[in-house]
């Protein structure tokens, strides 16, 4: 499980994250939406160690990982635009926390199979599309064996008939992992594919709602108040 207390961050004067509780458990997709802006990614890049919170902890397996660095967390972090070597080939992407005996041969054999890689593992990954650098960017950082997935809005780029075919192959292996995983998105079709639970971050605090009806209502009337 990943549970975050009482997390809080500011920025200056401005709190951009205001005391946020969270719980997520094995198996479950977390989709967090919110307008651009709203503190989504400061969040994720917080629970990936990328950014220390002013207060608050982060626990994974009543573990705390509040002050570690990111490399000791064991979480697999996606971000938006996927992070690839592009002198390497899709194989040496994917394969490349192995060299540091961390993660499964078995388990990149299986990623690569059920994100349909095998044609392309000898390329360069410069030569693909979005989608496929996306499939590699996700292969990559579940290879090691995470206890946790953060996803920074993966497919913001893509068109809706491009992100569904993705989104049902991203919920496979996701799913195939039972591992916590965080989906962050402003998207409500995406979250709708992609997401068992859903909340939205408004005003520096997280909510958690019942459906996308509803955060998109929670969204458009916090966009009608900055305006």
């Amino acid at each position: 499980m990943l549970r975050i207390e009482n997390l809080k961050k500011f920025l200056g004067k401005n709190v951009i994250l205001n005391k946020v509780n969270l719980k997520v458990n094995p198996s479950e997709i977390k989709v967090i939406m919110g307008l651009n802006g709203s503190g989504k990614s400061t969040f994720l890049k917080i629970v990936a160690g990328l950014i220390q919170p002013d207060e608050g902890q982060i626990f994974i397996n009543d573990k705390d990982i509040t002050k570690l660095d990111p490399e000791d967390r064991n979480i697999g972090y996606v971000p938006q635009h996927p992070a690839l070597f592009p002198h390497l080939t899709v194989k040496e992407n994917i394969y490349y926390s192995l060299k540091n005996k961390r993660g499964s041969k078995k388990l990149a054999d299986q990623l690569v199979e059920m994100l349909d890689l095998e044609p392309y593992l000898e390329k360069k990954t410069d030569i693909l599309s979005g989608g496929y650098k996306s499939r590699v960017s996700l292969a990559r950082a579940l290879v090691s064996q995470p206890e946790v997935v953060l996803l920074d809005e993966p497919l913001s780029d893509f068109d809706l008939a491009i992100k569904e075919k993705l989104l049902e192959k991203f919920k496979k292996v996701l799913k195939f992992l039972n591992i916590p995983v965080i989906y962050v998105t402003h998207d409500p079709v995406e979250a709708q594919i992609i997401g068992d639970t859903f909340s939205v971050l408004i005003k520096g605090k997280i909510k958690e709602i019942n459906s996308i009806e509803e955060a998109h209502q929670l969204m458009r009337k916090d966009l009608e108040e900055i305006y």
